[in-house]
């Protein structure tokens, strides 16, 4: 059918009143069609939204997340010394004879040093007069001199008198009590190539929030899915989170103990809203433990802001006056209340290690490569500040970190932003058991027992803490205490002692008996940690553990766990001697001299 403005009409055939109503019946025509084709797509449009309303009701939308190897760059993260020192590379191309010379005229004897052995000498330099001097003997040794790591040792060897002076923005300024000039004193470009004295001050202005912005907005995004519950299945590499509200005691020990995961949870009171201003006002004469010092937080507020550290101070607090209070503020999540060190602790002594502690840290800060002490378990909640994890399972070494086979000594680099710029980080992640995550304030993280972890404050940061032993972890405790007494740390000798003398008279067991007699022969201090004393012997931590766990009911699951420790002592002697100790049973000589199974083997079924 054809419409009106097709159709060619030749007036003088039809006349005016004919065309006319051919004309209008056409027009109505078409525009009954026209509404009859809107009402069709509107009633399709309102049905496919009806199917979308639903679809959104019943399924919440799923993200397709990013399986990235989370990798960062850095290789242009060069900052400028403030005296000018180059890094250690800009050396293969300023061996000119002019700045030879100058380095020559500078150290005079000393430039056939290297810096490790020049910073080495000016170690057993003491006295603050002496330093003065030297650094004022040529540019280069006021370059040495500089460094803060230097005047921070000065500072240590008399903590009293420095402790009551202000903070003036770094160690060397207040052990001398001078305003850092601003023009100082700039060195010839590529006169001091040296990585040794470059390297802190590249860590110490490193910026975290850009260094991992791709993480960060990785992990947002994971934050927020994880509140609403709608959090799907995450890439390799990623650290799962688990609503606290629906995560069981029951369910934790049977299927959630032997991996990282963070708690979540959308109550914004659940965790203090503990900020540096309130703690401040709140305790500004309580002395807290940061490191090797023991600041007010008023002193510890002045550095935070700042320092120029290659790594900050952390405050790592468990027995101030504060802590004591703080303790009383927060309630220790349901799935990590079940701790069976806890036997350690009764009204007639308590020889538990200390377990429960603040951190506070600056940007920057943070903790380098660790196990737990005593193979514990471990939860740490942000309260303010984000913390970026990179966590690795007990039998994988992180890149970076050196270990004995016992891993009684580990060796890494000399701090966190070190490790990360040599390109440690990115290595950790090629590697497929690696977990890296951040937890944002009101988040949880759970570490399992024996998993290395390094932890770095993006921002300032408070955190509360607390090592437990959860009954799915006892047998790797006890393994632990058994098989690595060298290494049982926290635990302090006037504590045991009274435990034993408690524990014994009782006890049939002839290890407490004989360790009891032996403490009136020792000659040591008995206020010190068992771990910080070399020849100390062997403490009974484990036998006293098994003890109180029987004495406190928990036979059941102590026998459950002994059952456990035997197959994790046999596949540790498979792994170390190769030999499997089934076998060796089986193939033992008897008493003839032959052994009591062999494949009896002879010429004759050779050669069949």
């Amino acid at each position: 059918m054809y419409g009106f403005h097709d159709i060619v009409l030749d007036h003088h055939c039809f006349g005016s009143k004919k065309l006319n109503n051919l004309r209008i019946q056409l027009r109505l025509r078409e525009e009954k069609k026209r509404k009859k084709k809107i009402l069709h797509i509107f009633q399709l449009g309102r049905f496919i939204a009806t199917l979308l309303a639903d679809f959104v009701m019943t399924e919440p939308k799923r993200r397709k997340y990013n399986k990235s190897r989370r990798a960062i760059s850095t290789n242009s993260f060069l900052v400028k010394h403030p005296l000018n020192v180059k890094p250690g590379g800009n050396s293969f191309i300023a061996s000119t004879p002019i700045l030879q010379k100058q380095r020559k005229d500078s150290l005079g004897d000393f430039c056939i040093l290297p810096d490790e052995i020049i910073m080495n000498i000016i170690s057993y330099i003491t006295d603050i007069p002496s330093l003065l001097n030297l650094s004022h003997t040529s540019r280069i040794l006021y370059a040495f001199l500089y460094d803060e790591e230097i005047w921070k040792r000065v500072y240590l060897q008399n903590n009293e008198h420095y402790d009551t002076k202000p903070w003036l923005g770094s160690w060397r300024s207040t052990v001398l009590n001078i305003i850092e000039n601003k023009e100082l004193l700039q060195l010839p470009d590529n006169l001091l190539c040296s990585d040794l004295l470059y390297r802190p001050i590249q860590c110490s202005q490193i910026d975290y929030t850009k260094l991992f912005h791709e993480i960060i907005r990785e992990e947002e995004v994971y934050h927020r899915d994880a509140m609403l519950g709608q959090l799907d299945d995450l890439p390799r590499g990623r650290i799962q989170r688990i609503q606290e509200s629906s995560l069981s005691l029951d369910e934790f020990n049977a299927n959630y103990h032997s991996s990282p995961f963070i708690l979540v949870n959308s109550d914004s009171n659940r965790w203090p809203n503990w900020n540096f201003d309130l703690l401040f006002h709140r305790f500004p004469n309580v002395k807290f433990r940061q490191e090797a010092v023991s600041w007010d937080l008023q002193k510890y507020s002045q550095y935070l802001h700042n320092n120029k550290d290659e790594n900050p101070l952390y405050l790592f607090d468990c027995k101030s006056d504060a802590m004591k209070v703080l303790k009383q503020e927060y309630k220790v999540p349901e799935i990590f209340q079940d701790d069976l060190f806890t036997v350690f602790n009764s009204k007639q002594f308590n020889c538990r290690p200390d377990h429960a502690w603040i951190i506070m840290g600056s940007a920057r800060s943070g903790s380098t490569f660790h196990k737990d002490p005593n193979s514990t378990s471990a939860w740490n909640a942000a309260i303010q500040g984000r913390k970026l994890w990179v966590m690795l399972p007990p039998h994988i070494t992180p890149p970076g970190v050196g270990t004995d086979e016992e891993e009684s000594e580990v060796t890494s680099p000399v701090s966190v932003a070190e490790w990360v710029i040599s390109g440690f980080f990115n290595d950790s992640t090629k590697i497929d058991e690696c977990l890296i995550g951040i937890t944002f304030p009101g988040e949880c993280m759970y570490v399992p027992s024996g998993w290395w972890h390094t932890v770095i404050n993006i921002d300032d940061s408070i955190a509360i803490t607390q090592n437990f032993v959860p009954k799915s972890k006892l047998a790797e405790v006890l393994n632990f205490l058994k098989n690595k007494p060298k290494q049982i740390s926290g635990f302090r000798l006037k504590e045991i002692k009274q435990c034993l003398d408690f524990i014994a008279k009782d006890s049939s067991d002839e290890v407490l008996t004989r360790y009891l007699e032996a403490f009136n022969l020792l000659t040591v201090d008995l206020e010190e940690d068992c771990g910080e004393l070399q020849d100390l012997p062997d403490m009974p931590i484990f036998e006293i553990f098994k003890q109180l766990l029987n004495n406190n009911g928990k036979g059941e699951i102590l026998n459950d766990a002994l059952e456990k420790l035997q197959k994790i002592e046999l596949k540790n002697y498979e792994r170390e001697t190769g030999k499997s100790k089934a076998w060796e049973k089986l193939t033992e000589p008897t008493n003839s001299g032959t052994a009591t199974f062999s494949f009896n083997f002879d010429e004759e079924s050779d050669s069949e």
